[in-house]
């Protein structure tokens, strides 16, 4: 009697071993499908169906136990990229409260390019930056000095703008050299100076722009912009037409998702040219 008393005990042991790991098991079955259904959800999007997809992402969150930064991140990135702003700020949010590390390069670059939020930004990427001292990080593939800089002329703060972007230079000429360096950060340095009325120093950015990039429309309108202001008008109408030759063949700095702070227009170019360099 011992003997079949201990046996059922322990084929009761086994029978609810075996239902505790189906139990387990189909607890994380349904998470996986849930997790797939956050990314189903987001291709959806991605192909225009802005609110089925967010419908499947919302009921598959509704549904997952602790959603973690992924999921917060996959819900966020199209609606950004769509303009749902008000669904993917949040998510973004939530994202960046459960790690600030992880999640805090990537936001302080939507934070600039996408939502315009420059102070936001500015103070994110800080702290991002600070966390990692004595060495610069490259959210999203850029410098995170050179966005800062971006933040801080957004900001009408070129004097701060300008210090970053020597940082971003001096940190790529130090590990790679001046041909290395995206001729954006020129750019944005050139255009900071010119704001700022030092016009020959501008026009020295530029140049620099130019070495690295030929066709760049806008060092061109600008070098024209600076002569102009310097009473060199000859040249600076030179200077307009090539940026206008060169705008025309579709050389121009653009971005499929988001307007960049340094664009230029033809029309722009056509006005100053009219008003400028016309008998």
């Amino acid at each position: 009697m011992k003997k079949k008393s201990k046996w059922k005990k322990r084929l009761l042991i086994i029978i609810s071993s075996f239902l505790g790991i189906i139990i387990i098991l189909s607890i994380l079955f349904n998470q996986l499908v849930y997790a797939l259904l956050i990314g189903v959800g987001s291709i959806d999007i991605n192909h225009g169906n802005d609110e089925r997809g967010n419908k499947l992402m919302s009921y598959a969150l509704s549904k997952i136990k602790r959603p973690g930064i992924n999921t917060y991140h996959a819900i966020s990135v199209q609606n950004t990229k769509n303009g749902n702003y008000n669904i993917a700020i949040p998510a973004l949010e939530k994202a960046y409260k459960i790690n600030p590390e992880e999640v805090g390069a990537y936001y302080g670059w939507v934070l600039l390019y996408y939502y315009h939020d420059y102070e936001k930004s500015l103070k994110i990427l800080n702290t991002f930056d600070e966390s990692t001292p004595n060495f610069s990080d490259y959210p999203v593939g850029e410098c995170i000095h050179y966005l800062k800089g971006l933040a801080y002329k957004q900001l009408k703060n070129y004097e701060e703008a300008i210090r970053e972007f020597d940082e971003s230079i001096n940190n790529d000429l130090k590990n790679h050299g001046e041909k290395w360096i995206d001729y954006q950060v020129f750019l944005n340095k050139g255009i900071s100076l010119y704001y700022l009325g030092k016009h020959q120093e501008a026009i020295l950015e530029f140049e620099r722009t130019l070495k690295n990039y030929d066709k760049c429309s806008e060092a061109f309108y600008y070098i024209g912009l600076c002569k102009l202001a310097l009473n060199f008008k000859d040249s600076a109408c030179q200077n307009l037409k090539k940026a206008n030759e060169l705008i025309s063949q579709g050389y121009k700095s653009s971005d499929t998702y988001v307007e960049l702070f340094h664009e230029i227009y033809k029309q722009q170019i056509d006005e100053v040219i009219l008003e400028n360099c016309t008998n």
